[in-house]
C-alpha cells in the first residue's frame, strides 16, 4: 500500500490512472507507467511539449498489444487523454511538494553481500521481479544456504527465489549493518571469502585444537572438495546420458525391428552412481504391457537409480526401440507457453512432422520428364512417406494440441494458466508441467517417481483415473498407499539387493509377504528344531560302535539337508521429536479475519476464526489457491489480516517444515556441518545424537546431502527444524520424499509427541493417522470438521 501511494503521487501514473479502463490494472499497469515514466524524462529533459501522437509512439502499441484497447485507434485516442492529464508537463517537481515532505519520505537501500545478515523472515522488503525486471513490496520468507532469498510478493502472494542484490529495505535498517550509500541499481561486491579453520575445539571445553587435529580438519575439507567435484562430475554425467538415451531411441525407432514390447532381464547388477555400493545383485526385471507396477522400497535403496537406468538405457539387453520417458525433475522455465512446451515434448513427433514437410516439399519440385520424376519420387522417399503418416497416426499425432489441454486441464492448469510462460511458475507448478510431457508423449514405458508430490487432492484422483486406463507400461516410485491401492495391479519390492515381484496392490503385498515371512519363519524353526535333534542324537552316540552305522547316516542326512535362511527383520526406522513443556491456552488464533492481496479482486478469506492449542493435531485442507498458505501465514504472522484479529502466543516456539524444504539445504555439505552452521553453539556430539534421532546413522553424517536420496534430505530438515525444541510443528505436504516405513515412523513419532502440529498434506494415510481435527479451505471459508471425509467433501466440492 505504501508503494501504491507514492506512484499515485508521480503525474504519470495519475494520468494513466484517469484512463479508468477496467482490464488496466495489476503489472500491466506498472510495467506501462514505467516505460511512460521513462519516455517523459526524455522529453523533460529536451523541453518538447507533449502532444497525443508523441505519447502514442511511447505506449500506444503496449497499450493495444496488451489488450488494454481494442485497436489502434482507441490507443491513439488513450493517449490523446494521458497528454491531456499531463497538461505537456514532464516528470518536473509537484511544485505543492516542500523540502520538508521530500527529506520525510523513506529511502530505499540495496542489500548486498555485507549487508545480507541484516534481512530476517518476516520482513518487510522491496524485491525485483525477475519478468519485468521492477521492484515490488514483498516479505522475506526464507534465508536459502545457496544464497538466494524466497520471497513473497504482496499484492498477489506468489512466492519467487530472488538473489541478494534483488532486495532492498529501508534506509534505517541499514544503519545497524553499516551501510548508508543509496544505490540507484543493484550493486554486486565481489568479497573474497576464505574458508578458515577455528583454533578452538567445539567440545564445550574451550580448548585450543592440536596441530593434529587441525591437520585432520584440512585433510577433511580437501576430502569434501573431491566429493563436491565428484557429485558435480556425475551430475555433468547423468544430462549427457539423458541425451544419449533419447538419441539412441530415435536411431533404434529407425533401424530396428520391433519383437515386442515385453522386457524380461535375467542376472543384471546395478551400483551406485560413483560405483562405491551395490545395489542389486544377479537381479530379474520384468515388464509388462497393460501392467501398472508400483516399485516400494527404502530410502537410499536404490529405486530412483533403477529408474533412471532403465531410462537410459543402461541395463544390458533393454530393447532400445521402447520409448522410456522418466517424471524426476521440474521442467526448465523460459518463454514458451505450457501447453506449447507440452506440445514440444513429443521429440519423435515434431522430428517426424519436420521429415514429413521436406519430403513433401520435394516432391512439389518443378516438373521433369516421365523418368525424372519417377527417380525423384523415389529420392524423396514415398516409402518414407507412407512410414511416417503410419507412425504419426499410430502416436496421434493430429490431435495434439486437444490431448495437451486436457491432460493440462485434469492437472489444475487453467485456460489462461496453459498460455503463460513457464519461466512464470513456481517449482511445484513446474513439475506438474513434466508430469504433463511424460502423459502426453504416452511412451512404452512410463516411470514416474513420485508423482503425487505437487499435486493436490483433485489433481491425484484424475491422475489416478488417468493411469488406471494406461494401456502401457507404467513402473511408478509412491509413499501414497491409497494410490498404489488404486492404480498398480503388481508391485515389485527392492529388498535385499533384488527385485522380489508380487501381484496385486500395495495392501494384497502387505499381506501375502506378512503370510510368507511368517511360513519362512515357521519353516526355519521347524529345520532348527530337526537339525538340534539329529545334532543332539550324533554327539550322544557318536563313540557307541552299536550305533555307529545310525549315527553315520544322521551325520550324512545333517549335511544334506537344506539350509533354510532365518527371516531378517529390516531395522525398525524410530523418529524422536523432542518433548516440550506444554503452554497453557491457545498458542496462535484467528478471530473474525477478513484478508485480501487485492480488494478488487475479492477476498481471499472471510471471517476466519479458528485457534491452535497444546493438544491440536491439525490438517488443513483446499484445492490449489483456495487460501491454506494465506491460512498459515496469518496464524504466523507473516500476514496481517485486513479485519479481525490475528492473536499470537509470543512465548511459543514455532517449527516450520514446508514442501520445498530441500532448497534450504546447503548439498555441499554434509549434515553434520551444515548443523553446525546453523547451530554454532552445540557440539560435535550433541548434533550427532540429534541426527541419529531422524534415522541418519552415522555413516551419513559425513556424506555431502546432494549424494543423500529425497527421503534422506527430509530427514535432515526435520533435524534442522526441531533442534529448537519447538511447542507448534507447522508442516507443508511432509510426506513428500518419504517412503512407506519413514511415513509410519513419523506418524508414530508425532502420536507420541507432546506439542501441536498442524499440517497440509494430500496424503490421505497420514492425514487420517495424524489429524483429530480438520479445516477446510473452500470458497473464502474456513470451517472446522471432526472427520477427514467431511472436510474433504467441503474442500473440494464442486
Amino acid at each position: 500500500f505504501l508503494r501504491a501511494r507514492r506512484e499515485m503521487e508521480s503525474p504519470a501514473t495519475a494520468a494513466l490512472a484517469s484512463l479508468e479502463l477496467q482490464e488496466f490494472d495489476g503489472p500491466v499497469f506498472r510495467y506501462i507507467s514505467g516505460e511512460l515514466k521513462k519516455f517523459l524524462e526524455g522529453k523533460s529533459a529536451k523541453g518538447e511539449e507533449l502532444t497525443p501522437e508523441k505519447v502514442n509512439e511511447s505506449i500506444g502499441e503496449l497499450l493495444y498489444s496488451f489488450g488494454v484497447v481494442d485497436s489502434p485507434e482507441a490507443a491513439l485516442s488513450a493517449c490523446g487523454r494521458v497528454a491531456e492529464a499531463l497538461g505537456g508537463r514532464g516528470l518536473e517537481e509537484d511544485p505543492t511538494k516542500t523540502d520538508n515532505e521530500e527529506e520525510d519520505k523513506e529511502k530505499w537501500v540495496v542489500v548486498d553481500a555485507k549487508s545480507k545478515s541484516i534481512l530476517t523472515i518476516g520482513m518487510e522488503i522491496q524485491a525485483k521481479y525477475f519478468q519485468d525486471q521492477r521492484w515490488y513490496d514483498a516479505t522475506v520468507e526464507a534465508l536459502m544456504t545457496s544464497g538466494e532469498i524466497l520471497v513473497t510478493f504482496t499484492e498477489y502472494g506468489n512466492q519467487e527465489k530472488v538473489p541478494v542484490e534483488w532486495i532492498k529495505v529501508p534506509e534505517s535498517e541499514m544503519k545497524n549493518a553499516g551501510v548508508t550509500t543509496l544505490l540507484s541499481a543493484p550493486v554486486t561486491l565481489k568479497v573474497k571469502e576464505e574458508k578458515k579453520i577455528s583454533k578452538w575445539s567445539d567440545d564445550g571445553n574451550n580448548r585450543a585444537l592440536s596441530k593434529r587435529e587441525i591437520r585432520a580438519l584440512r585433510q577433511k575439507e580437501r576430502a569434501l572438495a573431491i566429493m563436491r567435484k565428484k557429485r558435480e562430475a556425475l551430475q555433468r554425467a547423468e544430462q549427457e546420458k539423458r541425451e544419449e538415451a533419447m538419441r539412441t531411441y530415435l536411431e533404434s525407432i529407425r533401424t530396428a525391428k520391433k519383437q515386442g514390447r515385453d522386457v524380461n532381464i535375467h542376472n543384471f547388477s546395478m551400483y551406485t552412481p560413483d560405483g562405491s555400493a551395490q545395489l542389486l545383485d544377479s537381479a530379474t526385471l520384468r515388464l509388462t504391457p497393460g501392467r501398472r507396477v508400483g516399485l516400494i522400497g527404502r530410502n537410499g535403496i536404490g529405486k530412483t537409480t533403477l529408474l533412471r537406468h532403465i531410462s537410459n538405457y543402461e541395463i544390458p539387453g533393454f530393447p532400445t526401440y521402447l520409448r522410456v520417458v522418466h517424471v524426476q525433475q521440474e521442467c526448465r522455465g523460459d518463454a514458451r507457453s505450457v501447453i506449447d512446451t507440452i506440445i514440444a515434448a513429443d521429440v519423435e513427433r515434431t522430428m517426424l512432422l519436420e521429415e514429413e514437410k521436406r519430403l513433401t516439399q520435394d516432391k512439389k519440385g518443378e516438373a521433369k520428364s516421365k523418368e525424372e520424376e519417377a527417380k525423384s519420387q523415389e529420392e524423396a522417399g514415398s516409402d518414407r512417406l507412407q512410414e511416417i503418416y503410419e507412425r504419426l497416426e499410430e502416436i496421434d499425432a493430429h490431435a495434439a494440441d486437444s490431448r495437451a489441454s486436457s491432460i493440462l486441464t485434469g492437472l489444475g492448469f487453467s485456460k489462461d494458466r496453459q498460455t503463460v510462460p513457464t519461466s512464470s511458475l513456481s517449482g511445484g507448478w513446474r513439475m506438474r508441467v513434466s508430469l504433463a510431457c511424460a502423459l502426453f508423449v504416452n511412451p512404452d514405458i512410463l516411470l514416474l517417481d513420485e508423482p503425487t508430490n505437487h499435486l493436490d487432492f483433485p489433481a491425484v484422483i484424475w491422475l489416478q483415473k488417468y493411469l488406471v486406463g494406461y494401456q502401457k507400461t507404467l513402473l511408478v516410485v509412491s509413499h501414497d498407499r491409497h494410490f498404489l491401492n488404486y492404480v498398480t495391479t503388481d508391485i515389485v519390492h527392492l529388498y535385499n539387493k533384488q527385485l522380489n515381484y508380487y501381484k496385486g496392490n500395495y495392501d494384497t503385498f502387505a499381506v501375502v509377504r506378512a503370510e510368507q515371512r511368517l511360513a519362512q519363519q515357521r519353516a526355519y524353526e521347524a529345520s532348527e528344531a530337526k537339525r538340534k535333534h539329529m545334532q543332539e542324537f550324533i554327539d550322544k552316540f557318536r563313540f557307541n560302535a552299536k550305533r555307529a552305522s545310525l549315527v553315520q547316516s544322521r551325520i550324512k542326512a545333517l549335511a544334506r539337508m537344506e539350509k533354510v535362511a532365518e527371516v531378517e527383520d529390516e531395522a525398525a526406522l524410530r523418529f524422536e521429536l523432542p518433548q516440550v513443556v506444554k503452554v497453557e491456552g491457545n498458542m496462535v488464533a484467528l478471530d473474525n479475519v477478513d484478508f485480501a492481496y487485492d480488494q478488487r479482486k475479492g477476498y481471499i478469506l472471510r471471517d476466519a476464526s479458528v485457534c491452535v492449542h497444546a493438544e491440536s493435531r491439525v490438517g488443513v485442507l483446499g484445492a490449489n489457491g483456495a487460501g491454506k498458505t494465506t491460512l498459515i501465514k496469518l496464524l504466523m504472522g507473516t500476514l496481517e489480516p485486513l479485519a479481525g484479529r490475528a492473536i499470537r502466543n509470543r512465548t511459543v516456539r514455532v517449527a516450520c517444515f514446508n514442501q520445498h524444504h530441500v532448497d534450504q539445504l546447503d548439498l555441499d555439505a554434509t549434515p553434520l556441518d551444515f548443523l553446525k552452521t546453523k547451530f554454532s553453539k552445540a557440539t560435535t556430539d550433541q548434533l550427532r545424537s540429534h541426527l541419529s534421532r531422524y534415522g541418519i546413522g552415522s555413516s551419513l553424517h559425513e556424506q555431502l546431502i546432494g549424494n543423500l536420496s529425497g527421503g534422506q534430505q527430509s530427514r535432515v530438515a526435520f533435524a534442522l527444524v526441531t533442534y529448537t525444541q519447538p511447542h507448534l510443528m507447522v508442516m507443508d505436504e511432509p510426506t513428500n520424499h518419504l517412503d512407506i516405513e519413514t511415513i509410519d515412523a513419523l506418524v508414530n513419532a508425532i502420536n507420541r509427541w507432546n506439542g501441536a502440529v498442524l499440517f497440509v498434506s494430500h496424503d490421505q494415510y497420514f492425514l487420517e493417522q495424524v489429524g483429530k481435527d480438520f479445516w477446510g479451505v473452500s470458497d473464502g471459508r474456513v470451517k472446522q470438521f471432526r472427520t477427514f471425509k467431511e472436510a474433504k467433501n467441503f474442500s473440494y466440492q464442486r
